[in-house]
């Protein structure tokens, strides 16, 4: 409908419904205003049909300052590469608001993936008549825009009604004059989920039962209970806005209103800190004390992954509906809790945790919120159980956002939040919290994890593990270790996650006792260094049926706590997987070690988490500078460690057993240069392994590994600078130690020669199916024409998926060693080799 009048029955056509009940006064006056404004408007024009969205050319952006807006304008950018966006930014000229969108868009990381040849800063303001342009202008902008996307808005929660007025509801004048003149505009409008009682009251008693179907409205009755207009005025003013705009798409304006969650963190880790919900983890943090059932949903949603559904429903020119529910209905719960990150916050009550804040004074976070706290602290703040939040229908967002959207996790917004608040850069406003990397809490923890496991604390955790975990907390202590207070949550978490797996197993052998009846029969251990071919022979050997591997999702997790391995080990539904992908795409690992160090989640790994578990690994050279660790290491450190390690793997055993239907024996199949080091322990424990070592020039690798470990500590532990020469000898050191020993061990134990298979990095480099071939000859095994097959055909993948990859780039040199410092270092690993006849 282009011209005439429009009836208020009109306006609620098609699937939304219409209010249940009667608006407040001044809220009836607002919206009859608004209708009438819409009114005027299309009685005097013949606006011209709207484009479809996929010829969207220039789009109107308002709000692109403010935390969504600027994903959103990043989004629009993105997904639509020839778009060009206008963004109306208030300031005194334009190199101003050029600068404040600059400013906001590097805060939020996100400047340099923006294309600044496609956006137009127009200067004005939402509240003024025609956004404080000239007629010209205002009459130029409605020619050329396609679209309008509406994200402006003052965000606060408590404030009066009228002072949100002018511009929450006034200013969709604008709007709509813009979206009516001349042709037809899309409008695009960022509401809120808050227009909702029972969403704004987490769903608590009462509502513990309510649902908020696709489309619906709120119930009037129950606004006017929960939201007084004079203390909560903000959801009364997105809802007349939203029933203004309602009344204009009866007239042909196209809409979508995008109701949405709260957000206060994005996926990058950027934190808002005015949110509400920032704010009382914030003042939580301040006073280390934390109200009753107060639960954060790690910020709530994540605003990129927001705006990248609003964009996306933007632009598809098939969207069927008219309101969007814009949420993660069904988040996944997360088992870890403050105290597994070191944070720990006495529990008190409401009243209490209000006198510690309001004795800090303006200093609180919450200062200015305590009546909108107050109003609703019945049901943000009691004892229940975590809310699954399935009480919200997102039906409509899936049937018109075109792609599958990926809510990050949990652990991840956590996990990048606190990288980005520890920034300096980012300024952060609050108080950091304060991590307790501390020997006696983590035991508490693993009092913890055994009492809800059902499991033995001194079987679960004997004192030569917790011996383990007293010099690993000490070591990370250490002024020595160099080790970043920032990095501390992250610490704890690892060990934390360790003493919680490690009950897990107690568990599952508790409730299996067949376990302790597996046998690991002749396992095979590849132990060359980085760089020497070990991670390819060990993925190609393992396409060999006959031989099994722990794969690197296992590694993180080895227990499925229903021990339903028949139906879902290794498939999309293992929770193994779905952690290890949380841990992958919380830390970055893929994608800092691309070029170095191929991680895959499905293929076999180092089984260096196995030896982690009983906190007794030199693993933690690569993590830290550890004299002190090193030093308990060189005594007692990996004496129980290695038949933890042959524990652990009994269950891997099992677990394949319940899994696989060939039951035939297999052996097992292992890589890690670290064994080097402990070679006595090992073969005490597996007495019948054999071993298949990988040899390469010293000065050819050691810059590869120093390059991996450099990384590992900046990207992942953020280390305070050390030197790169200190670095280099200190690694230097570390592995010619290492290859020296298993000379030693070598030299001592000749009667197990013909238990070891050297191989030259170059040969097997040239011909891999050959040495794998006499390798197997070598050791008695079959080799099966079809797993040959199998092994060749992934050869022949890998070589070339690397031919695409981007080799990492490093040099001896760069750590100011040199080809002859390296040969002296390894003079006697050298010497041996040489005798090999290698």
């Amino acid at each position: 409908m282009k011209t005439g009048g429009v009836s208020e029955t009109r306006a609620n056509h098609g699937s939304v419904t219409s209010l249940p009940g009667t608006l407040p006064p001044q809220c009836r006056g607002d919206v009859n205003a608004l209708r009438r404004f819409v009114h005027e408007i299309i009685t005097s024009s013949t606006p011209a049909d709207a484009v479809s969205p996929s010829d969207f050319k220039e789009v109107f952006l308002t709000g692109a300052t403010g935390f969504v807006g600027r994903y959103m304008l990043h989004c629009l950018l993105r997904q639509n590469p020839e778009l060009i966006v206008h963004c109306l930014v208030r300031a005194d000229s334009v190199d101003e608001g050029e600068l404040r969108l600059q400013t906001v868009l590097q805060k939020a990381e996100l400047w340099e993936e923006i294309d600044w040849h496609r956006v137009r800063v127009i200067v004005g303001d939402i509240n003024e008549h025609h956004f404080g342009l000239v007629e010209e202008d205002f009459a130029d902008l409605c020619r050329r825009i396609d679209a309008i996307y509406h994200f402006s808005a003052i965000l606060s929660l408590a404030a009066d009604y009228s002072k949100l007025r002018s511009t929450n509801v006034f200013s969709i004048r604008g709007i709509i004059e813009l979206g009516l003149t001349t042709r037809f505009k899309h409008v695009f409008y960022a509401s809120t989920l808050g227009i909702f009682p029972e969403y704004f009251c987490t769903f608590g008693l009462e509502f513990d039962n309510s649902r908020i179907k696709d489309e619906s409205q709120p119930n009037i009755d129950l606004m006017k209970r929960h939201f007084p207009l004079g203390l909560i005025g903000y959801p009364w003013s997105k809802l007349v806005s939203e029933q203004a705009l309602l009344f204009a798409h009866a007239a042909g304006m196209p809409l979508a209103i995008f109701r949405l969650p709260i957000t206060g963190v994005a996926t990058s880790g950027c934190v808002n800190p005015t949110d509400l919900v920032t704010r009382t983890i914030a003042a939580t943090i301040q006073v280390e004390m934390t109200p009753p059932g107060f639960r954060t949903r790690e910020f709530g949603d994540p605003v990129d992954v927001l705006a990248d559904i609003c964009a996306g429903i933007s632009m598809n020119p098939g969207r069927q509906h008219i309101i969007y529910h814009c949420c993660e209905s069904k988040p996944k719960r997360e088992e870890a809790d403050s105290a597994d990150f070191g944070i720990y916050q006495k529990e008190v009550s409401y009243p209490e945790f209000k006198r510690a804040c309001l004795a800090r004074g303006r200093e609180s976070p919450l200062d200015g919120h305590w009546m909108l706290m107050d109003h609703f602290s019945k049901y943000w703040f009691y004892e229940r159980e975590p809310l699954e939040w399935s009480h919200i229908e997102d039906q409509a967002v899936r049937n018109d956002y075109p792609n599958s959207i990926q809510w990050p996790s949990g652990i991840t917004k956590l996990y990048r939040a606190w990288d980005w608040m520890a920034d300096p850069e980012n300024n952060w406003p609050y108080s950091l919290p304060k991590v307790r990397l501390e020997y006696d809490l983590l035991v508490e923890r693993a009092r913890s994890h055994a009492e809800s496991m059902g499991v033995h604390f001194d079987k679960t955790y004997p004192d030569w593990m917790l011996e383990g975990l007293w010099h690993s907390v000490e070591s990370m202590n250490s002024t020595q270790a160099e080790f970043q207070e920032s990095r501390h949550s992250i610490a704890v978490f690892q060990l934390s996650s360790s003493l919680r797996e490690n009950a897990e197993l107690a568990r599952e052998r508790n409730l299996y006792p067949e376990i302790e009846d597996e046998q690991i029969v002749k396992p095979v251990f590849i132990v060359g260094v980085n760089r020497t071919g070990t991670t390819f022979l060990h993925r190609l050997m393992y396409r060999d049926p006959r031989f099994l591997a722990v794969r690197t999702f296992e590694m993180f997790s080895s227990v499925i706590p229903s021990a339903n391995y028949a139906s879902i080990a290794g498939t999309v539904d293992d929770p193994r997987r779905k952690f290890a992908l949380k841990h992958f795409e919380a830390t970055g690992l893929q994608e800092n070690f691309a070029g170095m160090h191929p991680m895959e989640i499905d293929e076999p790994t180092e089984e260096f988490k196995l030896l982690a578990l009983a906190f007794a690994t030199w693993l933690s050279n690569v993590a830290l500078v550890s004299p002190k660790q090193n030093e308990w290491l060189e005594k007692t450190g990996s004496m129980y460690a290695y038949p933890h390690h042959r524990l652990v793997m009994q269950h891997f055993n099992w677990q394949r057993r319940m899994t696989e239907s060939d039951q035939t024996e297999k052996q097992w199949l292992f890589k890690m240069p670290f064994h080097l080091m402990e070679m006595d322990n090992l073969i005490q424990t597996y007495p019948d392994a054999c071993f298949i070592q990988t040899h390469r020039p010293p000065r050819e690798f050691i810059g590869s590994w120093l390059n991996i470990v450099e990384n590992y500590r900046s990207r992942l532990w953020k280390f305070n600078p050390q030197s790169r020469y200190e670095f280099g000898i200190e690694q230097l050191n570390f592995m010619s130690d290492m290859m020296n020993r298993a000379i030693d061990f070598r030299i001592r134990r000749p009667d197990l020669e013909d238990r070891w298979i050297d191989i030259n990095y170059y040969d097997f480099i040239r011909s891999p199916m050959k040495i794998v071939s006499d390798l197997y000859e070598k050791f008695g095994w079959p080799l099966e024409p079809s797993a040959f097959e199998r092994m060749d055909n992934w050869r022949k993948r890998q070589a070339e998926q690397r031919k695409r990859e981007v080799l990492s780039q490093y040099d001896l040199a760069d750590y100011s060693l040199t080809p002859t410092m390296v040969d002296t270092a390894f003079e006697n690993y050298l010497n041996f080799v040489e005798q090999l006849g290698l």
